[in-house]
């Protein structure tokens, strides 16, 4: 092969930074911009031909990065809302706009980026991280089913479904009013007439500890949490909006409020990973001495650690979506002898019944 400057061009592009870190480049910009435009990240990956995970992949990574949300969900009653940028997001864009201009003074017209759709997915679900999820959509995937499958946390996998960017969410939302796992959400995301469910489990939460700390010198799980307080005890957090997250910071009001102590000494609350096994990773390594985490992901570790909860983890659906292939085939997996055997192998996992496991 022959290179020359007939075969080779050369393509001028802006990229922001922040803080040294790249943070917004042409595709990125126009996810945000076609966000924007189409009010759906699902309608806004589609246009750019890229997969709807890697869209949720980009936007999470660049909140991370700067710490602030960039979309919105709004809700129009039943049926209604869409996905929109926030404020920041949109003077981002503003920002990046003004310097593609000065570009093309300078250079020309940039060179034109050709989209083309993706194939269209049998199945998008969005779902709060959880291991044994993670084997079940592998499984579709062996079937032959082209899945979109997004880790995005229990509330805006809610969000997503109400507005219809999803088929399926798997959620595990703790309601401090009621004691009761996700059905109190429902409601919240205009939900409770139109979800249907598919199935579920029982996890169970546990505080693990660092090697060299020992669990069996906490009498109980205040006893965890007050140490936490005090700032005795560094931790590693799960991201906002997930489940486990939720009945952590539950866990915190509670015994703050129990034991007259304030919130802002929690050392590592602001260290958000986005799974259980990563949680884990992190205590194992030493970088945080105390997590609240699936009891699975903590013996896959070798961690010890001090039961704290049985919660229930379970998948929904929009009526609407009970005809689709791959929704159907979803259900059916989730309830079959396959799953069940999962479950009684899988450390920390239980089938769902009338009443929480003891």
């Amino acid at each position: 092969m022959t290179i020359n400057e007939n075969n080779v061009s050369i393509r001028y592009e802006v990229i922001l930074e922040y803080n040294g870190e790249p943070i917004l480049d042409s595709k990125t910009a126009q996810l945000l911009k076609l966000i924007n435009e189409k009010g759906s990240i699902l309608a806004a990956s589609r246009a750019l031909g890229i997969p709807y995970s890697r869209a949720w992949e980009i936007i999470m990574k660049l909140e991370r990065t700067l710490g602030v949300k960039l979309i919105k969900a709004f809700r129009g009653g039943k049926g209604g809302g869409g996905t929109r940028l926030t404020d920041t997001a949109l003077k981002l864009l503003e920002i990046y706009d003004r310097a593609e201009k000065k570009l093309r003074r300078h250079m020309g017209i940039p060179y034109a980026r050709k989209h083309i759709a993706l194939q269209e997915p049998d199945i998008i679900i969005v779902h709060s991280h959880d291991p044994l999820l993670d084997l079940i959509i592998n499984k579709l995937g062996d079937e032959g089913f082209v899945i979109e499958n997004s880790c995005v946390g229990s509330g805006m996998a809610l969000s997503l479904l109400s507005l219809g960017e999803a088929d399926i969410a798997c959620i595990h939302l703790f309601d401090p009013n009621t004691g009761d796992y996700n059905k109190p959400y429902l409601e919240k995301y205009f939900l409770s007439t139109r979800a249907v469910f598919l199935g579920g489990y029982y996890r169970e939460l546990v505080f693990a500890f660092r090697p060299g700390l020992d669990p069996s010198s906490y009498n109980t799980v205040d006893d965890v949490v007050d140490e936490i307080l005090r700032g005795n005890l560094k931790i590693v957090n799960r991201n906002k909006g997930s489940g486990t997250r939720v009945f952590f910071d539950y866990l915190l009001r509670t015994v703050a409020e129990k034991m007259k102590l304030p919130v802002d000494k929690v050392k590592g609350y602001e260290n958000e990973v986005y799974t259980h096994i990563d949680v884990a990773k992190n205590v194992a390594l030493g970088r945080a001495d105390a997590a609240l985490v699936l009891r699975y992901a903590a013996e896959l570790y070798g961690l010890k650690y001090i039961h704290v909860t049985w919660e229930r983890f379970e998948c929904i659906t929009l009526r609407e979506n009970t005809v689709k292939r791959g929704v159907i085939r979803f259900k059916e997996l989730i309830n079959s002898e396959w799953v069940k055997n999962q479950l009684r192998t899988m450390p920390g996992y239980k089938p769902l019944h009338t009443h929480p496991p003891g």
